[in-house]
């Protein structure tokens, strides 16, 4: 009789089993006690729990359409917390390995002492920060881009605080390269601006065609075509091509002018509409549940 009365408190005997434990319980006062208990068990969850995809529907719908934080310390603190947290998901190899390519071609320019400073930070800086860039657009199978898509947080902004961050830093780097060679006059004549300016376009191109073909087709293959893109630069002039215009070509986009930092930006604009779609081959943002 110990063993129905659990269903019993829950309502779930069938009426046959139901019927003979009322019986049994009006000659029985400690049947009657063990009843209480399990009453008392059962009541707080006799109502049915709440359908979790409408409660999780319900929250988001709520989110939305709570008008936003007007104060501008609110904001800033806001996205003081979502840097914060891009910043825990990027790996230490990533700022590690750009900060020792970096120092490497510092160091390759202080040992040869010539004056191929500039040239040196234009094939460097624009790699280091392409690289950097490739891995900043999570793949749906990526823990992080779990977490992303459960969240109302639009993904774009949490790629553009992420392109901020790992940019930031490499663009960081190249302009303290650009100081401690100017200051220890290894580039020769060349002035600081000289020295930012032979890698600024560059690195701004190739980091948004970096940027644009992770979005479209992934890391990997953006990482492969920067490091492609890199090598055509870098055998211009040498084994590839001596001369011509296809080496003038390279040379003239491998600057800083105004069309290279102009396609750059359409590039990167490109990027930005595109990240919110799923890439080929992923049929969902997130696991199946």
């Amino acid at each position: 009789m110990k063993d129905l009365l659990p269903a019993y408190a829950a309502g779930s005997l069938p009426d046959a089993d139901r019927e003979r434990v009322r019986l049994h319980l009006a000659d029985c006062a400690r049947c009657r006690a063990d009843l209480a208990s399990w009453q008392a068990l059962a009541s707080p969850h006799r109502e049915p729990p709440p359908d979790p995809a409408a409660l999780i529907r319900g929250v988001l719908t709520r989110s939305a359409l709570t008008p936003p934080e007007k104060s501008p310390p609110r904001r800033l603190r806001h996205l003081a917390g979502l840097m914060l947290a891009e910043a825990r998901l990027i790996r230490m190899a990533v700022p590690i390995a750009s900060a020792l390519v970096m120092a490497l071609g510092v160091g390759l320019v202080l040992w040869q002492a010539t004056a191929g400073a500039e040239l040196v930070l234009a094939l460097v800086a624009p790699i280091v920060a392409a690289a950097g860039v490739a891995g900043t657009y999570r793949s749906g199978h990526d823990p992080a881009a779990e977490v992303v898509a459960a969240t109302p947080t639009s993904g774009r902004l949490l790629l553009l605080v992420r392109i901020a961050l790992v940019f930031g830093y490499d663009l960081a780097l190249a302009v303290a390269a650009s100081a401690a060679l100017a200051a220890t006059g290894a580039a020769g004549t060349a002035s600081m601006n000289t020295l930012v300016t032979a890698w600024l376009g560059p690195m701004v191109l190739l980091s948004s065609i970096s940027l644009l073909i992770a979005v479209r087709f992934g890391p990997d293959v953006a990482l492969g075509a920067a490091v492609g893109l890199w090598a055509v630069r870098v055998l211009v002039g040498g084994v590839l091509v001596r001369d011509g215009r296809l080496a003038r070509f390279v040379v003239e986009v491998w600057t800083t002018n105004a069309p290279v930092l102009a396609v750059s930006a359409a590039l990167t604009t490109v990027a930005f509409i595109l990240a919110g779609r799923e890439p080929p081959g992923v049929r969902h943002a997130t696991h199946p549940m």
